[in-house]
């Protein structure tokens, strides 16, 4: 049964799964980790203890007692203090942003990593806008977390800890009132955050889908033109956007509420403590030192509130990024395999349709009961209806999708067994939409095999017949193209796949739709290297042009998802069938 890979099914930030994938990165540095924090200690300490300690004692002893001596060396060592916070800063930002970069290089070779690793169906199941998304602007979203977020919270709470275990030591009333209004406002600061997940998660998916529009819209921009659909389009980003913008703006005003709600604290706190303070300065507990030192430590406690309500959007963004990660982490291929894979060193190129069905889904029927033997070195047609499963038959072969019933031989052997990297290099796929590198004709060649020589590849093309077209170009085999093959022809592009397959010298020959969108010379060019290509090979050719299926050892003809029809062309037109209504129309009978 086929497995369902569609992504976005979840409507909440899964927390648990984010945090988790986070900290799993984390695990491998935790000597680093260490060293942060030891540097986010003595900077808290020296910075953000021992200076308002200094001023209290620059209050309380040098300017009561008059003593100048004493005060220009308390400020000589708030000075000395000042520079060590400085350094310990820089050890800690230069080092959290190394760490951070190491995090988000692995996080993103794992999950391409696993894209790679899972089957075709992935990629039919999600938008491929989306899935880029999520490698570019989700992990985007954990760059911010750990460089904003993570790094600034955990420096903050390391502060706060140590603002409070000070003030606890100087006096536990004054510092039990700081203490009762942060947790009030971690409190909040929590509930909030319960707030901010949905709609988090909501504007991330929409993210998702305006990228996938924007690809769809570029990659079929010329038939937009064509069409006359530029408006419709445009209204149906316009829409994505603007549900984008009611989600961010939903955000924005819950944690504004948050902002103006921990300001209200702050305010409370800071001018609660300094009341007390006063108080406990007039009955002689407190020195005046002591009140200033106090009101210090409460202004910069609740600064450091300010700023965890300003970047929590910031950590639930990360926490969520991290989420829409582990989605695709989660995914099993399953199509793997097994422990001892069959591994031939020669392969002959028989292939066996043995009472297969297929569907995408349970309930899905693209294949039904198919049966049916090719022969090393035979031609086989392909023919039959838009939409009635041509091209997923011979996707079966390379095994890109697992049968639902029934089986496929290679060779007598079921593709289940087989080792995957060996059955796929033995089979040489040329689809309509071929895809080119940006790079030089003979690196495009090397894309299947890298030891490939120059002179190999000359000989490829003379082999097709068609290396007038490597001499036509000013520079040959070293010309630059890009990745849609501008510069040269559709079917020129063709031709430089065909010879890239026939380079690793596959058995079986895949040609989905090969000569369509090419123009008629191109076609004759192509044709003739085709010929040339099927010699001595299993050949599956897919078309919906008669012309080039007529001198094809055999036929199949797939209507409504089924063989309806196989034989040779003779037998076929003998029968009287669907293949005849066909050729019927093809020759204007």
């Amino acid at each position: 049964m086929a497995n369902n890979y569609n992504l976005n099914k979840d409507e909440k930030i899964d927390t648990k799964k984010g945090l988790t994938l986070i900290l799993r990165h984390f695990k491998p540095y935790i000597f680093t980790l260490i060293v942060i924090a030891i540097a986010l200690l003595a900077s808290n300490l020296l910075g953000v203890v021992l200076i308002p300690k200094l001023a209290q004692k620059a209050i309380d002893i040098n300017i009561a007692n008059n003593d100048i001596n004493g005060l220009l060396d308390t400020v000589f060592t708030a000075l000395i203090v000042l520079l060590f916070t400085a350094i310990t800063n820089y050890i800690r930002v230069r080092t959290t942003g190394v760490l951070s970069q190491k995090v988000l290089f692995n996080i993103r070779q794992e999950v391409f990593k696993k894209i790679q690793e899972l089957p075709t169906q992935f990629v039919s199941d999600n938008q491929t806008g989306d899935i880029i998304q999520r490698l570019t602007g989700n992990v985007e979203g954990l760059n911010k977390f750990f460089s904003e977020g993570f790094v600034r919270v955990m420096s903050i709470f390391f502060m706060m800890s140590t603002i409070l275990t000070t003030m606890f030591l100087l006096n536990w009333k004054v510092a039990l009132i700081s203490l009762t209004f942060t947790i009030m406002a971690l409190l909040f600061l929590s509930f909030q955050g319960r707030f901010l997940e949905k709609p988090i998660k909501e504007s991330l998916d929409k993210e998702g889908m305006i990228s996938a529009k924007v690809q769809e819209s570029l990659d079929g921009f010329i038939s937009i033109q064509s069409t006359n659909q530029q408006k419709n389009w445009t209204k149906q980003l316009e829409n994505l956007t603007k549900d984008y913008y009611k989600l961010s703006k939903k955000v924005s005003a819950i944690s504004s509420t948050a902002d103006t709600f921990i300001t209200m604290i702050s305010i409370l706190c800071v001018g609660t403590t300094l009341l007390y303070s006063l108080h406990l300065m007039s009955v002689g507990i407190l020195t005046i030192g002591m009140v200033i030192l106090f009101n210090a430590y409460s202004q910069q406690l609740f600064h450091g509130l300010n700023k965890i309500s300003y970047i929590w959007r910031n950590i639930k963004t990360g926490v969520a990024s991290a989420s829409r990660l582990r989605e695709i982490l989660e995914l099993k291929s399953n199509i793997f395999p097994p422990d001892n894979a069959y591994s031939p060193k020669k392969i002959d190129g028989r292939i066996q349709f043995v009472d297969v069905d297929f569907g995408y889904n349970s309930t899905d029927v693209v294949l039904k009961d198919i049966n049916f033997t090719a022969y090393p070195g035979k031609t086989i047609a392909i023919v039959g209806p838009t939409g009635g499963g041509k091209t997923t038959f011979v996707n079966l072969i390379a095994r890109l999708y697992d049968v639902k019933n029934g089986k496929i031989l290679v060779d007598g052997t079921d593709v289940k067994e087989w080792d995957l990297d060996i059955l796929r290099e033995s089979i040489g796929y040329l689809i309509q939409d071929t895809f080119l590198f940006e790079d030089t004709i003979l690196n495009n060649l090397r894309y299947d095999n890298a030891k490939v020589t120059k002179q190999e590849a000359l000989d490829m093309f003379k082999f097709l017949g068609v290396s007038s077209f490597i001499k036509s170009l000013p520079k040959g085999l070293m010309t630059k193209i890009d990745s849609d093959g501008h510069g040269i022809s559709s079917g020129q592009r063709q031709i430089i796949a065909l010879a890239r397959i026939l380079l690793r010298d596959p058995k079986v020959l895949i040609l989905d739709e090969a000569t369509a969108r090419i123009d008629t010379k191109s076609e004759k060019l192509l044709q003739t290297a085709i010929e040339k290509a099927v010699e001595g090979k299993t050949t599956f050719v897919i078309a919906h042009r008669l012309s080039t299926i007529f001198n094809s050892d055999y036929i199949i003809l797939i209507k409504e998802n089924t063989i309806l029809e196989q034989g040779n062309h003779e037998q076929l037109i003998e029968k009287k069938g669907f293949y005849y209504e066909m050729y019927s129309k093809f020759v204007g009978k």
